[in-house]
């Protein structure tokens, strides 16, 4: 277990996902109550771990979603323009225009965007639209890589090598170039970013209710109480087993997804922290902890049964992680008080998970 030096530690770490469905045009809930948690004196790094901008990511100039996107971004910037510390922001399936096949151009100009927001500040990773992995040591015990899981499932152009800028190759070689950052940094606390989960109990992982089968729409639309009984089953259980580009059923998903657990599992204690389920999960698997952290803005269903599932529940809200001095880590979940009393919201989980 690493060591903190002690004139750096207590760190904290964070994680919110989701966020592209803030209110444009005034100061959003969630995005205060973790800024009250932001202290002047205490290190810390806040990352958003994707789906920055809601429906399609950031149009071009003249389309008529450009002003509300771009009005999204400025949103969090307000939020953290007096904050001293770490700022990062990884790719979502919806900032690559929902995986059609001009994303690429959306994810350069979000990247331009934002860096121009905070003032040019390298806050964007991986960079150009690359699937990484982008690598951000904090201070000699923490290691954060941020890769861009977007780029496996979208369609049309995906950067890749360096005439685009990109450090890898060939898929084969971002596997080897994240393996030897790992390797590398083993002795250190080792925060893996990505925006989609490998493992999750909710609707990307394949989990549905009862109800999905009867009233399949429900999955798309809360108030959609439309009864297909029988032929409504098809549509659940497609998305477990065939699934969108967004499910893990997916093949290229599949891919992704397993050789990852492969790798993550030689690392003890290596933590891996997501968006994409609009819900907060800790799973511990394998040695490893996973963190989804997707209800920055938008709400959905998360099983309550799970043999890995330590802790999920359908609220607006963010994790936490405390990197003490002694090496050992804290993990909390923290949501938004709706009574306006508790400026740091309230604290919904908390477990020492190293």
């Amino acid at each position: 277990m690493p060591s903190l030096n002690l004139d750096s530690a207590p760190f904290e770490i964070f994680l919110i996902g989701d966020t592209g469905d803030i209110s444009p045009v005034r100061p959003d809930p969630v995005l205060q109550t973790l800024c009250a948690h932001l202290d002047p004196a205490q290190p810390s790094a806040v990352v958003f771990l994707g789906d920055n901008i809601y429906p399609r990511g950031l149009p071009p100039k003249g389309n008529i979603l450009r002003k509300n996107a771009e009005n999204t971004l400025i949103r969090h910037h307000e939020a953290l323009k007096d904050y001293q510390g770490k700022v990062i922001f990884i790719a979502g399936n919806h900032d690559w225009n929902k995986g059609r096949k001009d994303g690429y151009e959306y994810i350069l100009r979000q990247e331009k965007y934002i860096q121009e927001l905070f003032g040019g500040k390298n806050v964007f990773l991986p960079s150009n639209g690359c699937p990484g992995p982008a690598k951000v040591n904090i201070g000699d015990n923490i290691t954060i890589v941020a890769i861009d899981t977007q780029w496996w499932l979208q369609k049309g152009l995906r950067p890749i090598g360096a005439q685009y800028g990109c450090r890898v190759n060939s898929e084969d070689d971002f596997f080897e170039q994240l393996e030897k950052i790992l390797e590398e940094n083993k002795h250190k606390h080792l925060l893996v970013l990505g925006h989609h989960p490998v493992y999750s109990y909710a609707i990307h992982g394949g989990r549905f209710k009862l109800k999905h089968h009867i009233f399949p729409l429900t999955l798309y639309d809360k108030d959609a109480w439309i009864p297909l009984p029988g032929i409504g089953s098809l549509l659940p259980l497609y998305r477990k087993f065939l699934g969108a580009r967004e499910d893990m059923s997916h093949p290229r998903y599949r891919r992704l997804r397993s050789r990852l657990k492969e790798i993550l599992g030689r690392y003890p204690n290596l933590i891996y922290a997501a968006g994409h389920e609009h819900n907060l999960q800790y799973i511990c698997k394998n040695k490893n902890h996973f963190i989804v952290s997707g209800s920055g803005s938008k709400v959905k269903y998360v099983v309550q049964s799970g043999k890995y599932l330590r802790f999920g529940i359908k609220c607006k809200g963010f994790f936490k992680l405390r990197f003490e001095a002694d090496g050992s880590v804290y993990l909390s979940a923290w949501s938004v008080d709706t009574t306006k009393v508790l400026a740091k919201g309230k604290v919904i989980y908390e477990e020492q998970i190293i």
